[in-house]
């Protein structure tokens, strides 16, 4: 049964016995915010990140249009009519006192088609006007600069029919690392250099979500965001002290300015039989990219490289979905138009040492425009077989144009099969499993159409107009058991079967772009859950535990070989403890994370680029500092690093003999971060 919050010794209690609310498949554990007293939470989101056996999965936003419902969170059995702000993000803003209870069903005895897999749909009722704030200021020992504006200021509330949210965040990343790397060439000579990288980026958002009752039967909803991105990054390269080859000092500079917005709205009413929601969304953005490279190496005269990109992207998108009940089945027709759409121009400048300024280089492949136009079509039904065994079924198709404008102007049309099987069967209480298979098409980046420059890695993309969707069969299979006291578990099997994958592969003439390849496959396991130490003594502790596992093929492009796809990690486990100390308002804990890393291949190359393998953090929180939850981190506890690895060929690799090697270890220290969360 869930806590009561003037029990003291059920409110430190697990939140592992949920009420369960109906039989068989179409069961629902149910959870109030009492249930998790003993964790303070602030909102909606932090309740459901301590549902025992439960990740949230978020994979459904910024998806191709809008399509059927992905992912696994719901507010008030629907999704929200944004891609930009994510279902997560919108419960983050939601507080605690509005939440009602959280239901965790399988997706597919809903009526919502798309869903599968455990899925938490969070009852909201709105109250009065209140707010909420989060300060996470976060400095380092390395030679990043301090962040000091990572944040969120939100306010909800009610007026009359109109419930809403307005909220002001910003999601910094600041980084900074610095170490030596190591040039090896075929000869075997050494060149020792030091290398240190920093980059500093923001994007302050404001977004708004407003929901009015208008009638009884029918409910609106507009979502709003919109704000700036500001980036701004620097490297430098020297040759060490007593190096005996010639002075060499090289800098990277880049900017990138951004502005976006985007507009959604819904409206869901009676309509016949059934019921008829509607939805809108108009996305944009305007980035302007710069990125320049000096190189000084003191006998031979200055030279550099410069890169500018302007580019515009946006999406306008409209849906209709049509649900009605026949035949004792939930069915669902649904149309949605999409229309996205690219402008670029991008720039190639050398330095002239001459007059100390970039020189303009003819790269017309940098410059175009590209147009998808796409138009989808789906019918789906969901009914119960047995009393515990429930079937959902979608099928359907899309048909789309991608047109390109520019140096390599081109016309395309698509039309391509969708649809998904579902299965939600309970054959024992506590016990979920799921089996989904689906036939998905992929969104293809258009910037892979056009020219691209990597300065830093001394990189060139060409453009392909050829470029077509990914397409995939999907294999899904998910088992969810609850052991009582002792927590729950989750185990994930997945198998890909992959139709035109988009990696780097060799261009006629030379050189490399992003192309398709033919035919791959990946496959894997995930563990996700959640240890109560209690029944062994310890109360208000628990440890979280999540194991991927992946495994996957393709045919070499460059050398024909069987190989991962790239940087496709083998193996990933993460332990995350906490303890929330009894009859205290202290909690404390650690989570560690160790991966295996996978290569990556270009055309001429075959690198590990990555970030620490292995990795851990601390933290003590107090929960009530004048009202406010106070959390103190200290991050990367084990000093890992970042890592550079790779070899660059002469030429095509397998044909080409190595050029060099570059073996680069970067220091980024350790963060620390004070965070402050309250409710005013």
């Amino acid at each position: 049964m869930p806590a009561l919050a003037d029990d003291a010794d059920t409110a430190s209690a697990p939140p592992q016995l949920a009420e369960r609310e109906g039989e068989g498949a179409t069961a629902r554990e149910i959870y109030f915010p009492a249930d998790f007293e003993r964790f303070a939470p602030r909102n909606a989101a932090d309740l459901v990140e301590e549902i025992p056996g439960f990740e949230i999965d978020d994979s459904g936003d910024g998806s191709r249009g809008f399509g059927q419902a992905q992912g696994n969170l719901l507010i008030n059995g629907a999704r929200i009519s944004s891609k930009s702000t994510s279902t997560a993000a919108a419960l983050a803003r939601i507080p605690v006192s509005n939440v009602v209870r959280i239901e965790v069903v399988d997706g597919a005895t809903l009526d919502i088609p798309g869903l599968s897999g455990r899925v938490a749909n969070i009852i909201v009722q709105q109250g009065g006007l209140t707010g909420q704030f989060e300060w996470r200021p976060e400095v380092y020992s390395g030679i990043a600069n301090p962040n000091l504006f990572d944040g969120e200021l939100s306010i909800s509330g009610s007026r009359g029919p109109l419930d809403f949210t307005v909220a002001l965040e910003n999601s910094p990343f600041y980084r900074g690392s610095q170490g030596p790397a190591i040039f090896t060439d075929a000869l075997g000579v050494v060149d020792k250099r030091n290398n240190a990288s920093w980059g500093d980026s923001n994007r302050p958002t404001l977004t708004g979500r407003f929901e009015l009752a208008v009638s009884p039967n029918v409910t609106a909803n507009l979502n709003l965001s919109g704000g700036i991105g500001i980036f701004r990054s620097g490297e430098t390269e020297r040759r060490v002290e007593g190096n005996p080859l010639d002075p060499f000092l090289e800098q990277f500079r880049a900017t990138n300015d951004e502005l976006f917005y985007e507009i959604g709205a819904d409206i869901e009413f009676p309509f016949g039989p059934g019921r008829l929601k509607l939805i809108a969304l108009e996305a944009f953005e305007d980035g302007d990219f710069l990125t320049r490279s000096l190189l000084d190496v003191g006998v031979l005269p200055t030279s550099g490289t410069q890169y500018t990109r302007d580019r515009q992207t946006g999406e306008r998108i409209g849906r209709a979905e049509y649900t009605w009940r026949m035949w004792g089945a939930d069915w669902q027709a649904s149309g949605e138009a999409a229309f996205n759409r690219l402008d670029q121009v991008g720039r190639l400048f050398a330095f002239d040492p001459v007059v100390g300024e970039y020189a303009e280089l003819d790269f017309p492949q940098g410059v175009g425009g590209v147009r998808e136009d796409r138009y989808e079509g789906l019918l789906s039904v969901g009914f119960p077989i047995t009393e515990n065994l429930s079937v959902q079924m979608v099928g359907g198709g899309e048909y789309s144009q991608i047109s390109q404008t520019g140096s390599n102007a081109l016309s395309r049309t698509f039309q391509r099969p969708k649809g998904s099987l579902a299965l939600a069967w309970a054959p024992a209480q506590g016990l979920d499993i799921n089996l989904e298979i689906a036939r998905r098409v992929g969104q293809l980046d258009f910037g892979d159409f056009l020219a691209s420059v990597n300065l830093t890695e001394d990189q060139q993309n060409a453009g392909n107009n050829s470029l077509r969707p990914q397409q995939n069969w999907d294999v899904t299979l998910e088992v969810a058991k609850n052991f009582g006291i002792w927590g729950s578990a989750t185990l994930t099997l997945f198998d890909e079967r992959i139709e035109d994958l988009v990696l780097i592969v060799p261009v006629a003439g030379g050189g490399e772009a992003r192309g398709n390849i033919a035919d791959a496959r990946r496959t894997g396991a995930s563990l996700t859950g959640r240890l109560e130490l209690e029944p062994l003594g310890w109360r208000g502790a628990q440890l979280d535990i999540q194991m991927d596992i992946e495994g996957s093929w393709l045919d070499d492009p460059v050398e024909g070989f069987s190989r991962r796809f790239d940087g496709n990690n083998p193996f990933e486990l993460r332990l995350d403890f906490r303890h929330d100390i009894p009859e205290t308002d202290y909690a404390w804990g650690f989570d560690f994370r160790d991966t295996e890393r996978a290569l990556f291949y270009r055309v001429e190359e075959v690198f590990f680029d990555h970030a620490p393998s292995t990795f851990g953090s601390v933290f003590v929180e107090h929960k009530d500092v004048l009202g406010a939850t106070v959390r103190f981190r200290v991050g990367n506890v084990f000093d890992a690093n970042t890592t550079l690895i790779r070899t660059v060929y002469a030429g095509p690799r397998g044909d080409a003999p190595v050029l060099f090697t570059e073996d680069r270890r970067r220091d980024i220290g350790q963060t620390f971060r004070l965070s402050i969360a309250g409710n005013f």
